[in-house]
């Protein structure tokens, strides 16, 4: 089954760097954007910021100050007379780029910008190269992800062609797994760019594979070990640690929907899939009918599903109970991401999972789609 991951949090990466005198960002790009705003916007450790500047005589221009290199979003906003067409037009809605801002003069030249040429401090530097040596992958990404839309869509029209873009599947792992290998050679050569730290923490933005992480992380230099970023690594290095595949599960107790608490632990002697989700989680609701299917096929042979879900409100955590016919165990403390059983197991996106042993061990992370039913399959059969 293809599987379209999207992440439920998303973030832009900072690191710390010593901040002297500033940045100053000058662009030009035609003038018939002239009048329109160009918004840069990044994230520190601290807040996010968002800034702007009007497109004047085909130039803008920034100033500020960051106290870390930080990776940023530059976009260019129509305007409320031509927001209508801008937004049927692709040339808008892809009028964007993302770059390393650092305290440095930082230049764009570029008919538009998403194709703009960004030049500014070692950082870019480095991201320019590597874009240099993603190019013809991507370019090959992006005719795949076409044609996977064109098929989905056509699906939907078609029912007896549901599960067209399966086909895709195994040329999007491929192309997957070269730029994976440029990236990973970017990184061991590469030790001590803010690139390939920022590599590292996209990958680790979600659920965490615990011996990747290890193996990235010995690349670094000690100066990225030694960055905010780095050292949150190294956090949830730790957890993963934890929380990994022969670990034994950390117990918990958490309130049911009818206000009552249930312990981990008290399921010993079963196997238990311990499902992370959300109400407002797309991808969770998607895969809620595979974890059903499995949980029918399973619940007789000592099999028993717990989820947690990382609500804020109770009124929508149960209507997605309802709506999703889930029968088996649901907790949750309402406190959306601060929910303490995924803090306790370092979850900063869902879905994810954990399936345990018996005796509480962890015997398998993270199964998706045909893959929980594989393993139970393995395990019961």
């Amino acid at each position: 089954m293809l599987k379209i991951l999207v992440t439920a949090v998303i973030g832009l990466a900072a690191f710390s760097v010593n901040a002297q005198t500033g940045f100053s960002i000058k662009g030009k790009i035609p003038a018939k954007y002239d009048g329109q705003k160009v918004m840069l916007e990044y994230r520190t450790e601290k807040q996010e910021v968002k800034d702007s500047a009007v497109v004047k005589n085909g130039s803008f221009s920034f100033k500020g100050k960051v106290n870390a290199v930080v990776k940023a979003y530059l976009n260019l906003k129509p305007t409320e007379e031509n927001k209508e067409t801008a937004n049927n037009d692709d040339f808008y809605s892809r009028n964007y780029q993302t770059f390393f801002l650092e305290n440095t003069n930082i230049s764009i030249v570029g008919n538009q910008i998403s194709n703009a040429t960004i030049k500014g401090g070692p950082a870019q530097s480095d991201y320019l190269l590597l874009k240099s040596q993603l190019k013809s992958l991507e370019a090959k990404q992006m005719v795949l992800n076409e044609q996977v839309m064109r098929s989905f869509r056509n699906s939907k029209e078609d029912s007896t062609s549901k599960d067209a873009p399966n086909e895709f599947a195994p040329q999007l792992q491929r192309l997957y797994s070269e730029i994976g290998k440029v990236q990973n050679a970017f990184i061991q050569q590469h030790p001590d760019s803010y690139v390939s730290l920022d590599l590292i923490n996209e990958r680790n933005d979600g659920a965490v594979e615990l011996e990747k992480l290890k193996r990235d992380l010995k690349r670094l230099s000690p100066r990225m070990k030694n960055t905010a970023i780095g050292k949150n690594l190294q956090v949830k290095l730790a957890m993963a640690e934890k929380t990994g595949i022969g670990q034994q599960a950390l117990d918990f107790t958490q309130n049911n929907t009818e206000g009552k608490p249930v312990t981990l632990s008290s399921l010993r002697g079963k196997y238990v899939l311990v499902d992370f989700w959300a109400s407002w989680c797309a991808p969770c609701r998607e895969e809620n009918p595979t974890v059903l299917k499995a949980y029918q096929k399973f619940k007789d042979k000592n099999f028993e599903i717990i989820s947690i879900s990382l609500d804020d409100k109770k009124e929508p955590w149960l209507k997605a109970i309802e709506a999703d016919g889930l029968p088996w165990i649901q907790l949750s403390d309402l406190k959306g991401w601060k929910n303490s059983v995924a803090r306790l197991y370092g979850v900063t996106s869902v879905p994810q999972n954990l399936l345990l042993d018996p005796n509480g061990k962890i015997v398998a992370k993270n199964l998706r789609g045909e893959e929980l039913q594989m393993e139970l399959d393995k395990i019961f059969n």
